[in-house]
């Protein structure tokens, strides 16, 4: 029998190359149904788009629904909003009704979809325009088509920005309208405009329209600058009168009596019955809404469900669903951190549990009334796509895909969700990844290097299963620690409020004490521990290079650095405000700004660092990032700086992914020592030195 070899922390050979890390990198998003099929987004890293793909029992294996080069996807909110909806074939039809946006032209198009399995072999739907093409000076995104009142047009959010004329309108704040729109299904708006009908208008921002049941009323919800809507957002509501919306009445949200209410979602469960989840007590919670039957005036509105956890998380994307009204009840997930997707009845107010052992649910649940399609993961299961059914003693959550054998498995992390508590006896929320390997161990007495992983947003939160990427780095021998620093969402709102006002404080903090507590522990050795992270958590990164002197190394992708600068026309309409929250307005906090602004203290970064950047980023524009390589580079302090043609916020393409990794792994060498990862070999287009250099 062969002994297991003792080898370094961080020299462990594994089989997860940086090319199947860059391969694996897509995302699942949008599930929805069409009678028994499943419908779902999939990022393709390979084309850098997002392939519509289906399958349904009998048929497992996905299969894309439109022709490659089709992209659905759109810009709305920068983030982008759900780019499809699909109308199931009727008894006598063999045909679906698709609804989706192409990111080539942002285009609202439809197409005939064959049932599964009658499909010609090799053979994709055409596809037909509904709303016009864009002059030059005007870029317009459709998001979260519905079905109209008499079934012969979508609604969706519509989202205009006007091209720039000088310098009196370079902000997108007063280039940018939204309204929700009636687009019909015949094709008669595509050449004329006129054929589209306004139906609605209050706000900045406006998202989840949803039409009552009986056709009468219409709800959504909306915000206005400078707030962002998981702080203070409003749901609306008003009479339909020939397919447009009268006088909107606010039901719930907002910013009043000097308090904040975050509306996340709204659902009808009856002509005069509204459920919306809001937190005036602090969480997420389920609000029933009873509505006056004659006008669009609220007679009641109770928690029905108060739990100090939350139900519901932030609005980043227009579409965004967490709870489902149905004959059967509410469903919808509950938790601190770790979560239950439950079935509330509102005749008894009883829970009962749908989906046992699934620990974290995403915010775009579909439902038909009949069962629930949503995304699920769990440290111990990974992530999946469930199929829910809802009725009595019809049968457990299944997957829609059966689960394949990992040959990858012996080499992931169980992620393990802890808490450790600041100077303050705050608590700190993280998942942390351990070293794993099948054979390999260190030494006796030798601690492991420490990734300390910062999430973006910064209103996001960790995920919980074992990612490829850090399965990349725990099986050669590193901990990985993703941090859900003050701030983050799954908490409540007195977590999320943590930062406001403090951000690059609050979160460096955090950030900090998650590594030396798991020093203290014995789990990482704090004479090498690294900080990485993306757009918010590239800022944090950052911030943490600046600020203290615990962490030998970073890797930041498109971050935010200046955030004087990162505000009003140097970013998207969406975030153009976000800072006047998190640090604070100008110019009367400027000695704020300069305290906190990584760029602002450049000069006090010593440690090395690795620069990612997409060179079409928007929301995070390049200069963020150079200005930092600049100053490196005038200080002759080693860095790396890769920017991506082709690539904007977040890293779309297979190549792109893997380059980045090569960088990170010659950063560690550079820092670690030349034995950190022997097995991942460096080419040429990856050196070691401190360079400034494309894709």
């Amino acid at each position: 029998m062969s002994s297991t070899p003792h080898l370094p922390y961080g020299t462990w050979p594994s089989p997860i190359t940086v090319e199947a890390v860059g391969d694996a990198s897509g995302s699942t998003s949008w599930p929805c149904g069409a009678g028994d099929e499943n419908w779902w987004c999939a990022s393709d890293p390979a084309t850098a788009t997002v392939r519509l793909l289906r399958n349904a029992p009998g048929h497992e294996e996905p299969v894309p629904v439109l022709a490659p080069g089709i992209s659905v996807r759109n810009r709305s909110l920068g983030y982008g909003g759900k780019p499809y909806w699909v109308r199931a074939a009727e008894a006598a039809s063999d045909s679906h009704l698709l609804v989706f946006t192409d990111h080539r032209d942002q285009r609202l198009y439809r197409a005939e979809v064959s049932r599964l399995g009658n499909a010609v072999e090799d053979g994709f739907p055409a596809s037909v325009p509904l709303t016009p093409a864009d002059p030059p000076d005007r870029e317009t995104c459709w998001a979260d088509p519905v079905a109209g009142p008499d079934g012969t047009e979508v609604w969706c959010v519509r989202e205009t920005t006007r091209a720039v004329t000088g310098p009196h309108d370079a902000d997108p704040a007063v280039r940018t309208t939204r309204e929700i729109v009636a687009v019909p299904l015949s094709g008669a708006a595509a050449d004329d405009p006129g054929a589209l009908r306004v139906v609605a208008r209050s706000h900045d921002f406006l998202c989840g329209h949803r039409i009552s049941p009986d056709g009468r009323r219409l709800a959504w919800i909306g915000w206005d600058h400078p707030h962002m809507p998981w702080d203070s957002s409003e749901l609306m509501i008003a009479d339909l009168r020939d397919g447009i919306a009268g006088e909107p009445v606010r039901l719930l949200g907002g910013s009043h009596d000097a308090t904040e209410v975050s509306v996340s979602q709204a659902a009808w469960a009856g002509p005069d019955t509204l459920y919306a989840m809001a937190d005036p007590d602090g969480w997420w919670n389920l609000h029933r809404i009873d509505l006056a039957t004659d006008r669009p005036t609220s007679t009641a509105i109770a928690n029905v469900l108060p739990r100090q956890e939350d139900c519901a998380g932030a609005i980043w994307r227009v579409g965004a669903s967490w709870f489902a009204v149905t004959p059967y009840g509410v469903v919808l997930p509950h938790g601190n951190g770790a979560q239950r997707l439950s079935r509330w009845s509102p005749e008894d107010g009883v829970l009962t549990e749908l989906a046992d052992g699934w620990s974290s649910f995403q915010g775009d649940l579909w439902s038909d009334g009949e069962r629930i399609l949503v995304r699920a993961a769990d440290p111990a299961r990974g992530s999946a796509l469930l199929s829910v059914p809802l009725a009595p003693g019809s049968g457990p959550a299944l997957r829609t895909r059966p689960k394949s054998d990992d040959p990858l498995a012996s080499w992931k992390p169980l992620p393990e969700r802890r808490t450790v508590y600041d100077a303050q006896g705050r608590p700190v929320h993280f998942i942390l990844h351990r070293p794993t390997h099948p054979t390999a161990s260190a030494p006796q007495g030798e601690l492991p290097p420490l990734l300390v992983q910062v999430h973006g947003g910064p209103t996001s939160a960790a995920g919980v299963t074992a990612d490829l990427e850090y399965s990349f780095f725990t099986s050669r021998g590193f901990t990985v620690a993703d941090v859900d620093y003050g701030g983050s969402t799954g908490y409540g709102r007195a977590y999320r409020d943590r930062l406001r006002g403090q951000w690059g404080v609050v979160d460096v903090d955090d950030c900090v004490t998650v590594a030396r507590a798991l020093a203290d522990e014995g789990l990482a050795d704090p004479a090498r521990t690294a900080v990485r992270g993306g757009s918010a958590g590239g800022w944090t990164t950052l911030a943490c290079l600046v600020h203290t002197d615990v962490f030998c190394a970073g890797t930041v992708l498109y971050p935010i650095s200046d955030p004087a600068r990162w505000r009003a026309e140097q970013t998207h309409d969406f975030e153009s405000r976000y800072v006047d929250t998190l640090v604070g307005t100008l110019p009367q906090d400027r000695a704020r700004f300069d305290i906190v602004s990584p760029a602002a203290n450049a000069d006090r970064i010593k440690a090395p660092l690795v620069m990612l950047q997409g060179a079409d980023d928007f929301i995070c524009r390049p200069d963020q990032a150079t200005c930092i390589v600049d100053n490196l580079a005038e200080r002759g302090v080693w860095h790396r700086f890769l920017l991506f043609a082709g690539e904007g916020h977040g890293f779309r393409r297979a190549d792109s992914v893997r380059r980045s990794l090569l960088a990170e792994v010659a950063l560690y060498r550079e820092v670690l020592g030349a034995r950190i990862a022997p097995d991942v070999p460096l080419h040429a287009d990856a050196p070691l030195g401190g360079h400034t250099d494309g894709p």
